[in-house]
């Protein structure tokens, strides 16, 4: 039991790795692989012990330090280090994996928080310096990876200004997308342990198919989207940083209405998959399915209907 447990540690560093610097071989069809960097973590932790997870994170951390920039270890530890640790944790005291997935990402942002100001306490600038440059790295990363891929100069030029417009943005709203980054993150990372369980460890909390967000939420959606009409920028940027965070949440609401009514369906595992994909990349759906998380509170498309006789 021990040398397996050593075997899929190491196995499980390697498939960090993979993940997370994948994008730098695999180009931009690296960044869905980038998405399932703490799975090898967490499902450890849940099968063998947090200890585990733990030997995982600190030994991809150290390896970091020598194969990478130190904003890649920055960005590890605070997307998919600690959440990969805390995930388990929570779901092994039998948290609720929704409260489970709150705690997480809170916890993440607190320690990156921590992280961000020992950087800025450490080098003395600003944070907004900070953020500015990890943007900075992110878009240059991806210049180069888009020049590798062949690209030819005219197309280069136009992919220059949509991710300079897209860093503009992303600097308006960072600490909104942010916490959404981890948010689906963490999400993901759940649905993938949930599927991986078997008899090897339980998942606490309601089935995602009834899972609701609280009523009192839909109060701050609505306030949130007022604050970007506000003439001042402190209250528009509030807003837009809050509807970075909710939008995704109603998203998800909008998809435990649909896994509802697929439930209910007789279509094929396939079918059902080609249905989730296409309401994740097929526009304006994903708007729609928003929509439907929202209006959930009011409609409850999740009541069973009355057949008419």
């Amino acid at each position: 039991m021990k040398g397996q447990a050593a075997l899929l540690t190491a196995a499980g560093i390697g498939v960090t790795l993979v993940c997370l610097l994948g994008i730098n071989w695999l180009g931009p069809g690296g960044a869905i692989l980038n998405l399932l960097t703490p799975v090898a973590a967490a499902y450890l932790s849940m099968r063998y012990g947090l200890r585990t997870g733990i030997v995982v994170v600190v030994v991809v951390s150290l390896l970091l330090l020598q194969l990478a920039p130190v904003y890649t270890l920055t960005t590890y530890l605070g997307f998919f280090g600690i959440g990969s640790l805390l995930l388990p944790f929570l779901l092994q005291q039998q948290q609720p994996w929704d409260r489970a997935v709150f705690l997480s990402v809170v916890g993440a942002a607190l320690v990156t928080s921590v992280m961000a100001l020992i950087v800025i306490q450490g080098s003395e600038i600003r944070f907004e310096l900070l953020v500015d440059q990890l943007i900075q790295a992110e878009v240059d990363q991806a210049m180069l990876i888009y020049r590798d891929s062949g690209f030819s100069e005219s197309q280069l030029l136009e992919l220059q200004r949509v991710i300079d417009g897209l860093a503009g943005f992303i600097q308006k709203s960072f600490y909104g997308l942010y916490l959404a980054g981890v948010l689906v993150v963490q999400a993901l990372c759940l649905l993938i342990l949930q599927r991986l369980k078997k008899n090897h460890y339980r998942i606490a909390g309601t089935s995602f198919v009834c899972w609701r967000l609280p009523a009192g939420l839909i109060w701050v959606l609505i306030l949130s989207g007022f604050a970007l009409l506000a003439p001042f920028e402190v209250l528009a940027l509030t807003g837009r940083n809050l509807l970075a965070v909710l939008l995704p949440l109603y998203f998800l609401q909008g998809l435990a209405v649909v896994s509802s009514f697929l439930q209910r369906k007789a279509y094929s595992p396939p079918i059902k998959g080609l249905i989730y994909a296409l309401l994740f990349i097929l526009n304006p759906l994903p708007l729609i399915i928003t929509g439907v998380g929202v209006f959930d509170l009011w409609i409850d498309f999740r009541r069973p209907r009355k057949k008419d006789i």
